[in-house]
Order: structure tokens, then sequence, then C-alpha cells
């Protein structure tokens, strides 16, 4: 019981991490994407934006909606949701598809950090359940610690699109 809980913290806490990445990543990477889609910083900056409102106003109304869905259930969709936005974010041809990737991954990421929240709350047993749960929310310091710097350092000396692909890849790999 102990190590398939440990399991599962490891796994939403890398879950909350890569959202985390996905979400913070933008600012570290804004010169990059504004050379290469050729559009202004403030242009780029409208994806923290509107990522931001997107997911203020969708994830209580999407929350609202779910229901009494299973909780594996839904969070196996939005994963995929989330999971398809990044992948079109790496594969982005312009700045509007660009704008849509990030809505789409606003959509999911606000359902999906509270699915898995709820989740880890409803697999521990009581007395790790706080545990638990504060490692799932510290995926998000983690990526601001680490995952933003390093990915950083990936888009100015490698590739941006490399970036999300290390949200993608992982993340394709668990839906698998």
């Amino acid at each position: 019981m102990k190590k398939k809980i440990n399991l599962q913290c490891i796994l939403l806490t890398f879950l909350t991490f890569t959202m985390g990445l996905s979400q913070f990543i933008i600012i570290g990477i804004i010169n990059n994407l504004s050379t290469d889609f050729r559009v202004s910083i403030a242009d780029i900056g409208a994806l923290v934006t509107i990522f931001a409102i997107v997911y203020a106003v969708a994830t209580p109304i999407i929350n609202l909606s779910i229901g009494s869905i299973a909780l594996h259930k839904v969070m196996l969709f939005f994963m995929l949701i989330f999971s398809f936005g990044n992948l079109l974010t790496a594969i982005a041809s312009n700045f509007n598809v660009q704008l849509m990737s990030r809505i789409i991954t606003a959509l999911s990421s606000g359902p999906l950090m509270s699915t898995a929240v709820t989740f880890a709350a409803a697999i521990a047993p009581q007395r790790k359940r706080a545990w638990l749960i504060s490692w799932v929310f510290s995926g998000f310091s983690i990526a601001s610690v680490f995952g933003v710097p390093l990915g950083t350092w990936i888009s100015d000396n490698l590739n941006w699109r490399l970036t999300f692909w290390t949200i993608f890849l992982p993340q394709s790999l668990l839906l698998s």
C-alpha cells in the first residue's frame, strides 16, 4: 500500500510539475517566441494573459459540469487534452496556432489540477492525505524554481520547441 501511494504521489506531483512548467515557461522564452513568430513581445505576453483568463473563467464552469464522473476518467480525459495542447504548442507554425494551443492547454489545466488534488485526497489514507495533497501542489513550485530556468536554458541554447516536447513526451508515455 505504501509503495502504491508513493508512486501515485510521484505521478501526481510530476503531473502538476508539467502543468506548472507549461503555464510558467512562456515568460522565460518570451524573446525566443517573439523572434520565431515575428510578433512583438507584447503579443507574446498576451499568451500569458489569455491563458490566465481562460483558466480562471473556464475552470469553475468545467468543474461544475463534471458531476459524478469517475475521477480517473476525468483525469485521463483532461490529460489527453493537456497533452494535445502542449503538442500543438510544440509544433505551432504561427502565432495564431500558438494562441489556440495555449487556450486548449488553459481549458484543461484548471480542471486537471482540481481533479488531481481531489484524486490525491481520495486515494490517500486519512493520516497521509495532507502530505499527499501538499506534494501535489508542490509540483507548481518545483516547476517555478527548477523547471522554468531549465526550460529557458533549453530554449536559449537549443530550441524553445524542445521545451514543449519535454512536457509532451512524458505525458504521452503516461497516457499509453
